[in-house]
């Protein structure tokens, strides 16, 4: 059952990660409504972000998002919602994630960054997705394909 350290209304916290977890509007709207505070964690340190990341509940990943909720957030597992995006394939979550500003190098417990979350799962046009977010100047992810011949020096 969720729960919150501090004074939030566990009620209200099950409201708000259950609704995001089943993509209900309207429950994750009431509550926000009476207050709770929008990253407020389970116990198990998940959000309701991560929660409709996870489930691919765009709308709610707007909503939650809009609300202030924070993109790099980390669950006991070290996993942020962008690494749930990844590995459950919810493209449009992801898009929405690096919109926001969300980091592909968190790493989590297993030392995986959500780019590996969707390597792992053949998700190659999430990984493409997340390397068109690099405009910093840094060094671009390349994957070279299985049995791919190397260029030799000559």
């Amino acid at each position: 059952m969720p729960s919150i350290a501090g004074d939030a209304d566990p009620e209200l916290v099950t409201l708000l990660i259950d609704g995001a977890r089943y993509g209900d509007m309207e429950d994750v709207d009431s509550a926000l409504a009476q207050g709770v505070t929008v990253d407020s964690k389970d116990a198990m340190g998940r959000t309701a972000l991560h929660m409709a990341c996870a489930n691919g509940h765009c709308d709610v990943v707007s909503r939650l998002l809009e609300a202030g909720a924070l993109t790099d957030v980390q669950n006991e597992q070290g996993n942020t919602p962008l690494h749930w995006s990844c590995l459950n394939g919810h493209k449009e979550a992801v898009r929405l994630l690096m919109d926001k500003g969300a980091s592909a190098a968190v790493l989590n417990e297993a030392g995986r960054t959500p780019v590996d979350e969707a390597l792992t799962r053949d998700f190659m046009d999430i990984f493409e997705l997340i390397n068109s977010y690099n405009t910093a100047g840094a060094v671009s992810v390349e994957v070279q394909e299985e049995g791919a011949a190397e260029e030799e020096e000559g």
